[in-house]
Parts: structure tokens; C-alpha cells; sequence
């Protein structure tokens, strides 16, 4: 490979033995002429530069930039069906919470952790409350269950409906999550919280209150908890949820 210096070393100036004066311009460009490399006189690569961008990772089967940021504007982008946490993911992810279809249930006549969901609007699910605490955590989604599409992959519970509750005092309601036991859930922090009253407020004209919650894989399961402050108070309740494809 023939090769040529990048600059002439012009400002030579040499001290007493003949070296290069150290930091005169001469000694200045010659180490940086040696830390860049040459330029192959054949391909007009600088060859230091060239070492390190060899080693840079493969960026794929990028065809242009264009063909990427065109999908900034108008373009479609592979959303849930893409890299789980890319943007893309995120953005589709986001507007499907907003933009879905969605599914309500009722209860089965007894339902457990592996069968609790019917399609129903005679039999609710009952929560019964400790006494100014968290009552029993009862399934109102099973192992078997898909309260979404039959296609989707992910659901989260999204609404919650009060019919009847016995007391029209504070109620606190959290929906469980997860895919142990609902204690473990509970100490992982797998929960969301709503409050609501029935006497006043939206409960009182029957409108479905939004549960926020994290998207969770179909074959997990969900629980719900009430918390008033008479022991063994009953909140009767319908949920609803979303459902994604990925």
C-alpha cells in the first residue's frame, strides 16, 4: 500500500541533538499526523480513521436514511409488531390504550384463579371489605381467561363499573395483577388504586371509571380488593379491558 503523509510537517524546528524541539509546530503536527494515520494513496482512506470505523457494529439492511425518517411523517412503522420498546413500540402501545377496541365482563357463577370471567350483566363480581382495610383479594381474571380478542397477546383492565355497593361511605378499589399468588402481587407492588363514593360522585350515575395499569400478558391473572370502613361492606362491580396485538 503506498501512502503519503496527510500534511507536509512544515515549522520544523530542532534542538541541540537534532530531535524535533518539543512542542514546536513541526512536533505538534507530527504526533498528530501519527495518531490519525496516513491516507492510502489508493483509495484516499485516512488509515487510523479507517481502523476504527472497520470495527464499528453492521447498521443492517439500512437502505437509505431517507427510507427511516420518511416514517417520521408519513410512513407506516412496525408498532407492536416491532422491537418491544423501540419508539415505534411505544407510540402504537400508547395509542392503542386510547384508540381500541374493548371488552366488559361479568362474573362466572364461582369464579377462581383459573376461570372467573362471563359474559353477563346478571352476575357481577362481589368485593367484601375488612374493617377500615383491604378485604380478600378475589379473581376476576383467570389463567384461562381472555377478556380481549381472541388474537391479542396483552390485555390490560381498563374500566371498572359499580352497580351496588352497602354503605354510602369511601370506598377504595385496587386491581391486582400478576401471575403467582395475589399476596406476592401485592408485595411486588402489582396493584392500581381507585376511590369512589356511590352516594355522590360518578358512581352514582353509572359511569365506568378508567383503571390505569400496566399491559400484561393474556394467561395472567387479576384480582380485585375493597377497602371501606365498615367490615364486610359489598361493592358490586363490572370491569372492562383492552386488548393488543403485541
Amino acid at each position: 500500500m503506498s501512502t503519503t503523509p496527510i500534511w507536509p510537517i512544515e515549522g520544523v524546528a530542532l534542538d541541540s541533538t537534532g530531535d524535533l524541539l518539543a512542542g514546536s509546530l513541526g512536533d505538534v503536527a507530527l504526533d498528530i499526523q501519527t495518531t490519525v494515520g496516513t491516507i492510502d494513496t489508493a483509495t484516499g482512506d485516512i488509515a487510523g480513521i479507517k481502523t476504527v470505523t472497520d470495527a464499528l457494529p453492521d447498521a443492517g439492511a439500512l437502505t437509505s436514511i431517507s427510507d427511516e425518517t420518511d416514517k417520521i411523517d408519513g410512513a407506516a412503522v412496525d408498532g407492536l409488531a416491532g422491537t418491544a420498546n423501540s419508539l415505534a413500540y411505544k407510540v402504537h402501545e400508547v395509542e392503542k390504550h386510547f384508540h381500541n377496541r374493548g371488552r366488559f365482563w361479568g362474573a362466572t357463577g364461582a369464579p377462581d384463579e383459573t376461570n372467573a370471567i362471563a359474559a353477563t350483566v346478571t352476575v357481577p363480581f362481589v368485593a367484601i371489605s375488612g374493617a377500615n382495610t383491604w378485604g380478600t383479594a378475589i379473581p376476576i381474571c383467570g389463567t384461562a381467561d381472555n377478556p380481549v380478542l381472541a388474537t391479542d397477546a396483552k390485555f390490560d383492565a381498563h374500566l371498572v363499573l359499580v352497580t351496588d355497593t352497602d354503605h354510602a361511605t369511601p370506598y377504595r378499589m385496587r386491581i391486582i395483577y400478576g401471575t403467582g399468588t395475589s399476596a406476592d402481587a401485592i408485595t411486588a407492588g402489582q396493584w392500581s388504586e381507585v376511590m369512589f363514593i356511590t352516594a355522590t360522585g360518578p358512581f352514582s350515575s353509572g359511569v365506568p371509571v378508567e383503571i390505569m395499569m400496566p399491559r400484561v400478558d393474556i394467561g395472567s391473572k387479576c384480582w380485585a380488593q375493597v377497602w371501606n370502613n365498615t367490615n364486610g361492606s359489598n361493592v358490586d362491580f363490572f370491569w372492562g379491558a383492552h386488548g393488543y396485538a403485541g
